[in-house]
C-alpha cells in the first residue's frame, strides 16, 4: 500500500499523523526526563524505561507500513538531501534484517540469523545506565515532534503543509536513528519481572502441546498480515 502524503491537505495530513505524534511514548519521555531531574534511582528509571520501550515500539508499529513510501519520498528530492544522507548512514550501519526488526517488536528477541546486540542493559553501571537514559531523553525525535505539534495548530494552507511535511519526515529520520541505535542494545523490557502463577502454567501447557504436536501455530507471516505490517 502506497502513502502518498505528498497529495494531503494541511488537515488530511494533519490527522493521517495523530498516531503517531500523539503516542504514549511522549508520555513517558516526559516521565523519564522528571525522574532524571529528580535524580531518580536505577530502580524507577529502569521501570520507566519499560514503558519507555515498549511505547517506541508502539511508534515502530505505526511507522512500519508506511516506511517505503515515505523513504521514496525522501529519495525524490534534492531538497532532503540533509536527510538521505542520515538515511545512508542509518542504512549502512544497520545490523539486523527487516524481519529481524519485526521480529525483535514482537518478541524483545532478535532472530537468530541476525548479528547479536553486544551491550546488555542489565549489565550496564549506574553511571552507563543513567547516560543511556539520558541519550534516550534528549534523542533529536522528540524535539521535531514539538515542532510538528505547533504547526498542527496553524492555520491551514499549502505552504503549511509543506513545511509540517518537512518536519514530519525530519521525525521519521529520528525515529530510523533511534531504532538503529536500540540494535546495539540487549533489552528485555520482561527481564526480571515475575510471571502469574497461571499466565506460567499457560505458558507451560502452551509449550507442551507444541513438542505434542498438538497445537494449532499461526505462521508469522499471518500475524503480520493481521496486525498490517510488510513481511
Amino acid at each position: 500500500m502506497k502513502y502518498n502524503i505528498t497529495d494531503m491537505t494541511h488537515t488530511q495530513f494533519s490527522n493521517w499523523l495523530m498516531p503517531m505524534v500523539d503516542c504514549p511514548l511522549f508520555e513517558s519521555r516526559e516521565r523519564l526526563v522528571a525522574l532524571l531531574a529528580k535524580n531518580a534511582d536505577r530502580a524507577a528509571l529502569e521501570t520507566e524505561l519499560r514503558e519507555f520501550y515498549e511505547d517506541y515500539c508502539g511508534l515502530a508499529f505505526e511507522l512500519e507500513a508506511p516506511e517505503e513510501s515515505l523513504l521514496s519520498i525522501l529519495r525524490g528530492s534534492d531538497r532532503f538531501a540533509p536527510l538521505q544522507r542520515r538515511v545512508a548512514i542509518v542504512e549502512s550501519a544497520r545490523k539486523t534484517s527487516p524481519a529481524g526488526r519485526i521480529a525483535r517488536r514482537m518478541s524483545d528477541k532478535p532472530l537468530l540469523t541476525d548479528p547479536q546486540p553486544e551491550i546488555k542493559v542489565s549489565a550496564l553501571s549506574d553511571e552507563g545506565f543513567r547516560a543511556l537514559m539520558e541519550t534516550c531523553a534528549n534523542w533529536g525525535l522528540f524535539a521535531a515532534r514539538e515542532r510538528i505539534v505547533k504547526l498542527q495548530k496553524v492555520s491551514p494552507s499549502d505552504a503549511a503543509a509543506e513545511q509540517l511535511k518537512s518536519e514530519f519526515l525530519d521525525f521519521f529520520v529520528y525515529y530510523l536513528e533511534l531504532e538503529q541505535f536500540f540494535e546495539d542494545y540487549d533489552y528485555n523490557p520482561d527481564e526480571g519481572l515475575e510471571l502469574r502463577p497461571e499466565v506460567a502454567e499457560r505458558l507451560e501447557q502452551s509449550v507442551a502441546e507444541v513438542e505434542a504436536g498438538t497445537a494449532e501455530l499461526i505462521p508469522i507471516e499471518e500475524v503480520a498480515k493481521k496486525l498490517g505490517l510488510k513481511w
